[in-house]
């Protein structure tokens, strides 16, 4: 038992086995505050995310976690404290008693009530004001990351998450992402405008809706039961399929839902244009690294240095309003964790990366579709908006070529093995991914078919299994794929839709 406890600084400890939740980020356990025997939340960042040179992304986390301790902005999670060691940054924060994900699961028929929902609408507005008066997007709103404490709904974080596994070029689209950033358009504000509403959506009929024709498919269902709701006209603007139809913030905090029902009265003024944050962003990363050329000449011998300490001094001078601890970062973030000194071809390559980075951003250009891509694309839209926008991704809808009868029956064939003998996901992971290398070879996955489907061995089909789960191609198959490939998918649909 002693094994499973680990410390972060000098009062926080915590029990591995004690796992609250866990992300695309990080893993959240419940812990222990000794300095007052509190019970707390530690949220630990993945140590892959944040090692070596990755200093922009503990940066990121650092600030984050700073802005919200200091503002304890309004309905959003407190936190107490940051721990860093050399792997991980964690977050201490207050405990909450559930999230909105689990509430929705314990709810009969996955529906909560009006006056819950009217509750979770008022809060997520109230603190969504902090966001805009920060001039931040979150950009990752969803039901896993609202916890609930003494009947009161609470953000999680600001939405960095996504910024951070953008940056690590990992997928990451959401039941809850706008149409717009799915299809890898330019996209505004108005996405969280989008993924609140679909949360309000589900929390009332206990599904997501369907995209059909570049439209939202309003169930008959929830129209009959939530027409003459005042809330029904407020979720049918916000999930508007285009965003020139869709409300913006002004609409949002003026509408009569908002100010009769929810009692929020405020005077909105913002234009939020992500693709203009993202140039805003660069001309200032450029205008940062003029500044930190520090007296040397952009055209001298690239071998040219200064030491750190030299490095803080200039900069410092140069902008005044920077920490010392700040410039001290950034120089690690420019020059490497082990650095001494800095040189201009150093400065060169990191606002060089930094452009990349940014131009990289499916969000910041429009990206130009196969004719077979647009195909899928429109044959899948009829799927629930969880399936169609995780599979929106190219490499993961050429694999639908691959639903072979023959396929099709290995994988459900697996899925009713697993659900007779009630077979956990981690524990199958456990059993065939023991060495712990992040995902299910094609030879643990033959084992798994013939164990589960001894009758069928056909190597060529069993490949053609392994390459359609194994969507992203990387040689392995991870615990979302499988989830999502195995249990989430209808893959009678998808045939039907894609003959």
């Amino acid at each position: 038992m002693q094994q499973d406890l680990c410390k972060v600084g000098q009062y926080f400890q915590w029990d591995q086995k004690k796992v609250l939740g866990e992300g695309r980020i990080s893993v959240i356990y419940q812990g222990l505050n000794s300095k007052d025997n509190s019970i707390i939340a530690i949220k630990k960042f993945r140590s892959d995310l944040l090692q070596n040179k990755n200093f922009y992304l503990r940066e990121l986390l650092k600030q984050e976690e700073l802005l919200l301790r200091m503002m304890q902005p309004e309905n959003f999670i407190k936190c107490i404290a940051l721990e860093e060691t050399q792997n991980s940054v964690y977050w201490i924060t207050e405990l909450a008693e559930t999230s909105l994900r689990q509430e929705m699961i314990q709810a009969e028929n996955g529906k909560l009530k009006m006056e819950q929902v009217i509750n979770l609408c008022k809060n997520l507005l109230d603190g969504y004001l902090f966001l805009i008066n920060q001039n931040v997007l979150h950009q990752d709103i969803k039901p896993e990351g609202i916890l609930k404490k003494n009947n009161q709904y609470y953000y999680s974080d600001l939405g960095n998450g996504y910024m951070i596994s953008r940056f690590q070029g990992e997928n990451n689209q959401t039941n809850y992402q706008s149409p717009q950033k799915t299809l890898n358009q330019i996209y505004t504000g108005k996405c969280d405008i989008w993924s609140i509403g679909i949360i309000l959506y589900e929390c009332l009929s206990g599904s997501v809706p369907i995209i059909h024709n570049n439209e939202t498919q309003i169930a008959k269902e929830f129209t009959d039961a939530y027409q003459n709701e005042p809330i029904y006209d407020f979720i049918i603007q916000c999930i508007k399929y285009s965003e020139s139809e869709r409300l913006s913030w002004e609409q949002v905090y003026s509408h009569p839902f908002v100010i009769n029902q929810l009692d929020i009265k405020v005077d909105v003024k913002i234009e939020q244009s992500y693709t203009a944050f993202k140039e805003q962003f660069l001309k200032t990363t450029v205008q940062v690294n003029l500044y930190l050329m520090i007296g040397m000449n952009s055209e001298s011998d690239n071998t040219e240095r200064l030491t750190k300490q030299e490095f803080i001094q200039s900069a410092k001078k140069q902008t005044p309003n920077s920490s010392s601890k700040e410039i001290n970062s950034l120089f690690y973030e420019i020059a490497g964790f082990k650095a001494t000194h800095i040189t201009n071809k150093d400065i060169n390559n990191w606002q060089n990366r930094v452009k990349n980075r940014l131009k990289g951003d499916r969000g910041y250009h429009y990206q130009l579709m196969s004719q077979e891509q647009t195909e899928q694309d429109n044959q899948l839209k009829n799927l629930p908006v969880l399936k169609w926008t995780i599979n929106l991704d190219k490499k993961r809808l050429k694999n639908v070529s691959l639903l072979y009868p023959e396929v099709v029956e290995i994988i459900l064939s697996i899925k009713a093995s697993m659900n007779k003998f009630n077979t956990k996901l981690d524990d199958l992971f456990n059993k065939y991914d023991p060495n712990k290398i992040g995902g299910i070879t094609k030879q643990q996955l033959d084992k798994i078919i013939m164990k589960m489907y001894p009758e069928g061995r056909n190597d060529v089909v069993m490949s053609h299994v392994f390459q359609f789960i194994n969507q992203f191609q990387n040689g392995k198959i991870s615990k979302e794929e499988f989830q999502f490939c195995i249990f989430d998918l209808d893959l009678q649909e998808i045939i039907k839709k894609r003959n």
